[in-house]
């Protein structure tokens, strides 16, 4: 079995072999141990303190295989984005000029450099090892972040966004950075992909155009990129979708990348999530209708797929389960059912 849980100090050795393994390009988690420490202490830190919805934090989570002991995968929120540091975006905006005497209307499409998610949360920093890819890993990961929200909703925004990678060619080129952001910053992609996850972003402000860039301007493989997702992106976009998430013409100013936003409490996790006291414990048999089941707490927030049995507002657990989720007769746990249809709806 595999849980999700906050990360602690004692995590360090672990997460950086695992940061080892990412391949790069998740700035986010650097194989550096001076910034990895630095994560999981304010991480720690986060869980630990009294924070309102005005605070800005991290929550870094991880995926730990039970049987093993070891980290395979990780997951973040990061609350009020852009008021310790900014956070740049593009919006794609679509402008209609009229000429009488031509008897023509030309629509024409602009990049313009914003800080519109200032304030917001962020979902991100999601990666599995290849090999834990399967019996529903990727969507646990991915949903346990709306579990923790849902435990302590008035410490997230009203409105949360997630950045997806942008498209890149059969070079493993950014077109978007190659016609445009090159010009700017006079840099490798990687090396401004990893200035932007560790520095002060000052030198965005300082290099980025300050006015509307024409799309139409651009070559025509960055026209086509911008908005594209990079194709091994698809299944955690796809999703994101699921849970309400759209593209709302909001781009990475780097690759292009879509930014896709919904209102928090309109997420469908936490909107079907439903608090049941345990009534007992009882043998389970492994099945495939496995519902998402965590613990209410913050700090000592727990998040797994597994076999319950619901009746009468309550719920029954296995023993073994209750040991692994630190759990008794007479507590409650956040019970959702543990897939979401194409359609947004979720299904036991």
């Amino acid at each position: 079995m595999q849980i999700v849980r906050p990360v602690n100090t004692n995590d360090l050795e672990a997460l950086m072999a695992l940061a080892k393994k990412t391949g790069g390009g998740m700035t986010s988690m650097p194989a550096d141990y001076d910034l990895l420490a630095k994560r999981i202490s304010d991480s720690v830190e986060a869980c630990n303190a009294d924070l309102t919805g005005k605070d800005g934090a991290t929550y870094f989570m991880v995926l730990e295989d039970v049987d093993s002991g070891d980290l395979v995968g990780t997951t973040a929120i990061y609350t009020n984005i852009g008021l310790d540091l900014p956070f740049y975006t593009y919006k794609v905006l679509r402008v209609m000029q009229r000429c009488p005497e031509l008897d023509r209307i030309q629509e024409t499409q602009l990049l313009t450099l914003t800080n519109d998610y200032t304030g917001t949360t962020e979902i991100g920093s999601l990666f599995l090892l290849p090999e834990f890819r399967i019996k529903g890993n990727g969507s646990l990961l991915s949903r346990s972040r709306y579990m923790l929200m849902g435990n302590r909703p008035e410490r997230f925004g009203n409105k949360t966004i997630a950045e997806m990678r942008g498209y890149r060619d059969e070079d493993d080129k950014s077109p978007v950075w190659e016609h445009l952001g090159i010009k700017f910053f006079g840099i490798a992609f990687d090396d401004a992909d990893t200035m932007s996850g560790v520095s002060d972003k000052r030198f965005i402000s300082d290099l980025m155009p300050k006015y509307p860039i024409y799309i139409d301007l651009l070559h025509e493989q960055a026209q086509a990129a911008i908005g594209k997702p990079f194709a091994a992106s698809l299944p955690a976009l796809k999703m994101l979708e699921k849970e309400g998430f759209r593209y709302t013409n909001y781009v990475d100013i780097f690759d292009g990348g879509p930014t896709v936003e919904t209102y928090t409490a309109d997420i469908h996790t936490i909107k079907n999530t439903e608090t049941l006291k345990i009534s007992g414990f009882r043998e389970m048999e492994d099945s495939r209708n496995k519902m998402l089941v965590s613990t209410p707490h913050l700090r000592r927030f727990k998040c797994c797929l597994a076999d319950v049995h619901i009746e009468n507002g309550q719920v029954e657990i296995s023993q073994k389960l209750a040991d692994i989720m630190q759990v008794k007769i007479g507590d409650e746990l956040k019970i959702a059912p543990g897939r979401v249809e194409n359609s947004g709806h979720m299904k036991a």
